[in-house]
């Protein structure tokens, strides 16, 4: 509550208000297990308090002082180490600089592209990643590309030598803190900013509602290099709450970690959370996990039930069986999640269903093209009216005003409301199929392909209709869990009828193939772990013409 009505309190400055009101600032708080280490998961792993946290950013802000970082700065951050990463943004930002996130698993050309369009001065980052991305800095003629590799700096910095001077800076309330691209799953990464006061809107939200009993602990498998990252590792330090950093995470991955920091909240991607398999976790970690908390892209049924179905949640009378599974929609561009249903074992609201709106979220609408509202039941462009939402674009100012419909921002997805009031995500705008009989919605279909196959994970996507030329006809790629397939897979023909009968009696559009993918090369995903539509539909464009389907 101390924070909460701090006005001055933002996205600048969360970790130096949390350090002031905290009465406890030698508690362990940050876990960071070295997961290079085959046997990560059995070794204890010290956590950092809040005055190791302090040292380290201080250490770091006096030597980038000295590089010459002031507010006007923009320095970017490309490391696969979600503890460093956060010491670096909290160093930059304290410094009234901007710190400009790249996720380490994006391909060194493109890195090196969105470090140059941000105009950063310097980047920061783990030393394989650095040699790649001064290559291709180089190779596109630009200017010598200062670095610096993280673990060298963490090992080597000395204590400051005083006070530094104005240090935490002062963040107006529109001033830029960050830059964090987007998936790029739809083609080059956009890079959306965020400000002082528009990406705090919604933790400040969180600091009364988000759960933060003295016996909760987070284990974090987001990306820590996006903003979904920093965001909940800034709000989990303002809580004070026991926080694991899993860096790279997967399935495998978080299971172990359930295991040996017994979270009793879990927080990923859906592809994260879908990975998990139930059956590496342990009974005793299972019991502890209350809820699961999944954003970005909206999950889907198949994915949430078996998670579910392990631990307890609080209920009147006690604990109940059963967990619950936070679902929610947003983007980099929305700064927070703007959509949220809440899951539990006795949940029969699913189909595409995203709830309603958060607190901060002023007016949600589904627009036709001329910027008009959609009426319930009519699918439409999903707009959102908040202040959390982007200020814009770091340098494309046109797709900053074509991303505006009508005083809303657009999110790039397709939705629908209800009568009730209740929201459906149907698709991204990209992936809309464009058939003959009319606009085709993939991730409903994905809905019932997963239910009806039981896959780790699809596709629906769009190929060329032989039969109706200009026009496209939806296709399903299912990948199964390693180990189900390809032995155990039913046949594809088999999984086609199965499905298709499901989509009928759904009233939805039937699929014309469905392909068993090998492995995830044949279902790729991008450095967030969104499937990758745009390559599958160059990949499979012709598939039913030369089929002769």
């Amino acid at each position: 509550m101390r924070l909460f009505l701090r006005d001055e309190l933002g996205a600048g400055n969360f970790f130096w208000h949390a350090y002031d009101v905290a009465d406890d600032r030698s508690r362990p708080l940050i876990f960071h297990p070295d997961v290079t280490a085959p046997d990560w998961d059995t070794r204890e792993v010290p956590g950092l308090s809040l005055d190791d946290l302090r040292d380290r950013a201080l250490r770091l802000a006096a030597w980038y002082r000295d590089q010459g970082v002031d507010s006007t700065a923009r320095v970017g951050v490309y490391t696969r180490n979600g503890l460093l990463g956060l010491v670096h943004h909290i160093a930059v930002t304290g410094l009234g600089a901007a710190a400009v996130h790249c996720n380490p698993r994006m391909a060194a050309p493109t890195a090196a592209d969105y470090f140059q369009r941000t105009q950063c001065a310097l980047v920061v980052g783990d030393g394989d990643g650095l040699e790649r991305v001064t290559d291709a800095w180089a190779a596109s003629g630009a200017a010598e590309l200062p670095t610096a590799n993280v673990q060298e700096l963490d090992k080597a910095l000395p204590a400051p030598r005083g006070p530094l001077a104005g240090f935490p800076y002062r963040h107006g309330p529109d001033e830029l803190v960050m830059i964090s691209h987007s998936s790029g799953t739809t083609g080059r990464p956009k890079a959306p900013v965020f400000a002082h006061g528009s990406f705090f809107v919604g933790k400040r939200e969180r600091l009364l509602n988000y759960p933060s009993l003295r016996s909760d602990r987070l284990l974090s498998a987001l990306p820590h290099s996006h903003s979904a990252g920093i965001s909940y590792l800034s709000l989990a330090i303002m809580l004070g709450l026991p926080t694991m950093i899993l860096d790279e995470p997967d399935g495998p991955g978080v299971a172990r970690a359930v295991n040996a920091f017994r979270p009793t909240i879990v927080l990923g991607f859906p592809l994260t959370l879908a990975e998990v398999d139930p059956a590496g976790i342990e009974p005793a970690a299972a019991q502890g996990v209350h809820t699961w908390n999944g954003m970005g892209d909206a999950s889907h049924e198949r994915h949430i039930r078996p998670l579910i179905a392990l631990g307890q949640r609080p209920g009147r009378n006690g604990p109940v069986p059963g967990s619950r599974y936070l679902d929610g929609l947003g983007s980099s561009e929305m700064g927070m999640v703007l959509f949220r249903q809440a899951h539990t074992p006795e949940s029969s609201a699913y189909g595409r269903r995203i709830g309603r709106p958060v607190g901060v979220v002023r007016k949600a609408a589904a627009l036709r093209p001329d910027g008009s509202e959609a009426g319930p039941g009519e699918a439409g462009l999903l707009g959102v009216r908040t202040p959390s939402v982007t200020p814009g674009y770091w340098d494309d100012p046109a797709l900053t005003q074509r991303s505006m419909l009508n005083g809303y921002f657009l999110t790039g997805d397709v939705a629908r409301r209800d009568a009730e009031g209740n929201w459906f995500h149907l698709d991204r705008i990209p992936d809309v199929i464009p058939s003959v009989h009319g606009p085709v919605y993939s991730l409903p279909i994905e809905e019932i392909v997963l239910n009806e196959t039981g896959a780790l994970d699809t596709a629906v996507i769009a190929t060329d209709d032989p039969d109706n030329p200009g026009f496209s006809a939806p296709i399903a790629i299912v990948l199964f869990r390693a180990g189900v397939q390809p032995a155990k897979a039913p046949d594809a023909a088999v999984l086609l009828e199965r499905c298709n009968a499901a989509l009928r009696d759904n009233g939805l559009a039937v699929l014309r193939r469905v392909l068993v993918a090998a492995g995830r090369e044949d279902l790729p995903v991008g450095v967030t772990g969104k499937v990758l539509k745009r390559e599958l539909r160059d990949r499979h464009r012709a598939l039913l013409c030369e089929a002769g389907a």
